[in-house]
């Protein structure tokens, strides 16, 4: 995994750089085996520090996430957090794409010749109400 880290507005920290390098690290691993390119933007405008990280993976996905907050290492934490969703996120699209959910076309369904022969139990119409109650 290769890094690159820019500052504006503020001077370099190796300590920031480290501690950034290695929560990215961490989770990143969880989610991605190919090879990643991750550049990480620290900047300070008056009160805000802010975190900018952009992902580049080997097979062709970019991540873009930013935070800003009065801590920079409080950023990077929150910045963390929000990468993590997003590479689920992209991970469980990934995961699904073959196997979408189950759906029955509308004229698949037979209706029944006669009707009336069928039973129905009270527990069914209950919970036939409910359902209806529900969407509403």
């Amino acid at each position: 995994m290769q890094f690159r880290f820019s500052f504006k507005h503020m001077e370099t920290s190796q300590a920031l750089q480290n501690y950034a390098k290695e929560k990215i690290r961490v989770e990143v691993e969880k989610f991605v085996t190919k090879p990643i390119e991750a550049h990480v933007t620290f900047s300070v405008e008056r009160y805000q520090h802010q975190v900018l990280c952009s992902l580049a993976g080997g097979d062709g996905f970019t991540v873009n996430v930013e935070h800003a907050c009065a801590d920079m290492y409080g950023s990077v934490d929150h910045m963390i957090d929000k990468m993590v969703t997003q590479l689920k996120k992209k991970k469980e699209k990934l995961k699904d794409h073959k196997h979408p959910k189950a759906v029955i076309p509308f004229g698949s369904i037979e209706p029944a010749d006669d009707f009336e022969a069928v039973v129905i139990d009270a527990a069914d119409i209950v919970k036939f109400e409910k359902v209806v109650k529900q969407r509403r």
